[in-house]
């Protein structure tokens, strides 16, 4: 994923348009998954408590191993859809009330078998669990979504493709006497050609793990939080996470919190081109009187609240200067936009 800062300045007498680039950024979005088919007897042997990560703190998941991943594909066009919906309910308040978090959908000779979200892998039963790892790697963070699909029942078929389906959600202010949280539909994020047989004497797991790598701070707020185990998600505007840009205008104390122009996030557009998900969200500061040179501050802070009644908290600040592109220019309405671009593979 790139992230690209460049910025709309108009000239006092032309009102020429310029663009220019600030500052780029690499993140990726990976998904591998793997098939494994035991006889029943061996179930135990299986499934193992594997030690996750969220950021400093340690909890434990039951999951099957996770060696010989193989690749999949990420839905491109699924995963744009996600990310708009997404951005929807984090800057305007728009989604559903509720949504299945996650489902796997199996492809067979006799049509499809659905594993929809359960939360824990049950005996003679069908469904799918998902656990949520983040932690930071070289000054970045990497977010990874385990998909854990199950089907413990006496079921036999042979299948040809796999699906994976996933929700993102928001912790919103609410219009009711309780908060509430804004889910996106549930979309297709990643397939694969699978083929396999389950037979009636057999279990069946499918585990899939699809992550976000490389991931600079200030660009957290526009990851998507995929429903998850531990109700792990980002609250909104209105509850306490906050982004503001300020520019300096050389007349105002340029620091987080302090009186320099500043602008929010309103809007943004989402589109694709090739294999990446390009995400653009805009911010429109006056500046009153114009200058020839601006510094740009970015103040983040990012709250995350956990299902058992804990949270955590991510924030910042990133600063840059933006400079005209034509000598002698002079900035008087700046039109910062932040542009990220998801990289799939």
């Amino acid at each position: 994923m790139i992230d690209i800062w460049y910025t709309t300045v108009r000239r006092r007498v032309s009102d020429v348009q310029q663009k220019l680039v600030i500052r780029k950024e690499l993140v990726k979005v990976k998904g591998n998954y793997k098939v494994i088919i035991v006889k029943k007897e061996d179930f135990y042997k299986v499934l193992k408590l594997v030690k996750l990560r969220i950021l400093n703190k340690e909890y434990e998941a039951l999951m099957p191993p996770l060696d010989d991943m193989l690749k999949n594909t990420i839905d491109v066009n699924g995963l744009a859809v996600l990310i708009s919906q997404y951005m929807s309910t984090l800057t305007i308040n728009s989604g559903n009330q509720n949504v299945t978090p996650a489902q796997m959908v199996l492809s067979t000779s006799g049509g499809s078998v659905t594993l929809s979200y359960t939360g824990s892998v049950n005996i003679n039963a069908q469904g799918v669990s998902v656990y949520l790892q983040i932690f930071e790697d070289n000054n970045s963070f990497v977010w990874q979504y385990y998909y854990v699909g199950y089907d413990t029942t006496n079921a036999s078929y042979t299948t040809s493709q796999i699906e994976l389906y996933a929700s993102a959600y928001v912790d919103n202010a609410g219009t009711g006497l309780y908060p509430t949280s804004i889910y996106t539909n549930i979309i297709r994020i990643a397939y694969a050609n699978a083929s396999f047989t389950k037979t009636s004497d057999s279990y069946l797991f499918i585990v899939w793990l699809i992550q976000f790598q490389n991931i600079p701070s200030y660009a957290l707020l526009f990851i998507p939080t995929l429903q998850n185990n531990e109700n792990i998600q980002i609250i909104d505007f209105a509850k306490g996470s906050s982004y503001t840009v300020y520019l300096d205008n050389n007349n105002c104390n340029f620091k987080c919190g302090g009186n320099c122009p500043s602008g929010g996030l309103t809007g943004f557009v989402t589109y694709v081109q090739g294999n990446n998900v390009i995400l653009e969200v805009p911010v429109m500061i006056a500046l009153g009187g114009g200058v020839s040179t601006v510094n740009m501050l970015i103040c983040y802070n990012l709250i995350y609240n956990i299902g058992n009644g804990g949270s955590f908290t991510i924030s910042n600040s990133f600063n840059t200067t933006l400079s005209p592109p034509v000598s002698g220019g002079t900035f008087y309405l700046a039109l910062a936009t932040i542009t990220i671009i998801f990289q799939t593979s």
